[in-house]
Formats: C-alpha cells, sequence, structure tokens
C-alpha cells in the first residue's frame, strides 16, 4: 500500500478512491490467490511464460540463421529480443508516475476538504471532486457562495449516470451511439458473438461483476463484465476467461488477457444481462464465440 495504494479503478479520475482508501478489494484478490492450485500460481505461470518466450526467441534466431550473413543476424536477433523483454515494462512507467502524481494530489485535497467540511462549508472532504478548478480557487479564497447546494446538484448527476445500465460500444463525432457488439444479429440462445482477442479455448462458470471492489473471483470461472481498467488486472490471475460489453483488439483487458494467456471475447452485446451467474459456458478466443452449455 506504501507503493503502490495511489491505483485504484478509474485511476485517472482524481475524484475515484484508491486502494490505500479502500483495501477491501486488495484483500479480497490475495484471498482468490491462496485458492489457485500450485501449478496455476503466479510464480509457476511467470515460469511458463519466461520459457515460451525463450522457445520463442529461439525460433527466431533459428530462423534468422538460414542464408547469407546468418550468424550475424541470429546474434542481432538475441540482442534485440532481450533488449524488448528487458524494457518492454517502461511502457508503463509515463502512466504510473501520472498516477503517483494525481494519488499525491488527491491526498492533499482531501485534507483541505477535511478541514473545509469541519467548518461546516462542505458535507464531506471528496465535495472538492464535485468543483471545477475556479470554483476550487474561489472557495480557497474564503468567496462566499452556496458551495452545498452547488455539489449536491452534481452529485445528484453523478449517481443518476452511475445508474446507467450499458455502456456504448461506439460514440462517432456527431453525438450518435451505438450499443450493439460484433454479430448480435447472428446469435441465438446458446451461441453469442463477439470480438476474438485473446485465443484459446476454456470451459468455466460465470461470474458476472459490474464492479470489481468487493469482488472475489474463484479459480477458473469466467469473468464477466461492461469493461475494464487497470484495477481489474488482479481478478485475471485466476480468472479461466474475460467477456466483456466494450472493447477490440488493443484495448486494456484485451492485451493483459493475452499476457495473462487467458482466452477472451470482447464487444459483446449486453454480456452481463445475457449470461447468468452460475452458468457453464465455452469461451472461444480464437473464434469469437461463446457458447451456453446449460441455462
Amino acid at each position: 500500500m506504501k507503493h503502490y495504494g495511489m491505483r485504484g479503478l478509474a485511476e485517472i479520475d482524481m475524484g475515484q478512491p484508491r486502494w490505500r482508501e479502500e483495501p477491501t478489494a486488495v484483500i479480497q484478490t490475495l484471498q482468490s490467490y491462496l485458492q489457485i492450485p500450485k501449478d496455476m500460481a503466479p510464480d509457476a505461470l511467470f515460469e511458463r511464460g519466461a520459457k515460451a518466450a525463450a522457445d520463442a526467441i529461439e525460433r527466431l534466431a533459428a530462423q534468422a540463421r538460414r542464408g547469407f550473413g546468418g550468424g550475424l543476424k541470429q546474434r542481432i536477433v538475441r540482442t534485440l529480443a532481450g533488449r524488448i523483454r528487458m524494457l518492454m515494462g517502461l511502457r508503463e512507467s509515463p502512466k504510473f508516475f501520472i498516477v503517483r502524481l494525481m494519488g499525491i494530489v488527491r491526498s492533499e485535497l482531501l485534507a483541505s476538504g477535511d478541514e473545509f467540511a469541519r467548518e461546516g462549508i462542505i458535507e464531506r472532504p471528496e465535495d472538492l471532486f464535485f468543483m471545477h478548478f475556479d470554483e476550487l480557487q474561489a472557495l480557497a479564497s474564503h468567496e462566499q457562495r452556496d458551495w452545498k447546494s452547488l455539489v449536491a446538484e452534481r452529485r445528484a448527476i453523478h449517481e443518476r449516470e452511475n445508474r446507467r445500465k450499458q455502456i456504448p460500444r461506439v460514440l462517432v463525432s456527431d453525438g450518435r451511439v451505438f450499443y450493439e457488439g460484433i454479430g448480435v444479429l447472428a446469435d441465438t440462445d446458446t451461441v453469442i458473438s463477439g470480438s476474438p482477442v485473446s485465443p484459446g479455448v476454456a470451459e468455466g462458470i460465470v461470474h458476472i461483476i459490474l464492479d470489481p471492489r468487493g469482488a472475489q473471483l474463484a479459480p477458473g470461472e469466467i469473468l464477466v463484465c461492461p469493461g475494464t481498467d487497470p484495477a481489474w488486472t488482479p481478478l485475471f490471475m485466476v480468472a479461466g476467461g474475460l467477456i466483456t460489453e466494450v472493447g477490440g483488439m488493443m484495448t486494456h483487458g484485451s492485451v493483459v488477457a493475452r499476457e495473462y494467456g487467458i482466452p477472451a471475447v470482447v464487444g459483446v452485446h449486453q454480456a452481463t444481462t445475457r449470461l447468468k451467474n452460475g452458468q457453464r459456458i465455452r469461451i472461444d478466443g480464437t473464434a469469437g464465440k461463446i457458447i451456453v452449455l446449460d441455462e
């Protein structure tokens, strides 16, 4: 928590609580990890991943060895592959430091908000996140306004928006909104289509999660959700597969599913309502199909 507690759900929104503020989800995820069989534990999973990478490098090197200058080409391939494996993780550094900075700013805003709340100017410290920057400056200058009514109005709008059941799959520049997923017209009661984004086939029990805070996934369950961001990543370690209502080949859930080696199908129309908790399904991340095996 000291080093990574500033992470959290929808973490690029400074108004969202951080893990250090609400650690329950992290503890529940750790409890799920304790149920993972030894052959699927993190160390075993990463060891298999390292071996697969080493085997892939050997195949590339063997291919480069063929023909003129093969020895030199082979050395170049090995060097570049090693650099990629060593340095690829740095791609996350910019966002990591941005989120760390946002965590610091959030902590300071909450401390200021606590002072204003004790003075009765606002109801609670989190009210500051419902104000615009110029309003925060006015508040800091002790400008007299009905700050409580302003925040209450915006909080009501926020709560109304949170009640929306479905996230648009596509928003276009002229304001049109599209909700339907891939192949929805060809779907049946037992076969549902989506975008294939992580190969492989898995069978498991459906576990629908709308909010990872407070969620606990059993090993092998198929995670079904509206969409994911980095705060969902700890659940991927135990998930047997991933199904989301939004997303494409390069969205967060798709990339992480490939990294963890679990099949994934995204862009599935109303997946969280068409599938039911406890159903047994087969997810084919290569064909982009979900087969309902029982009702």
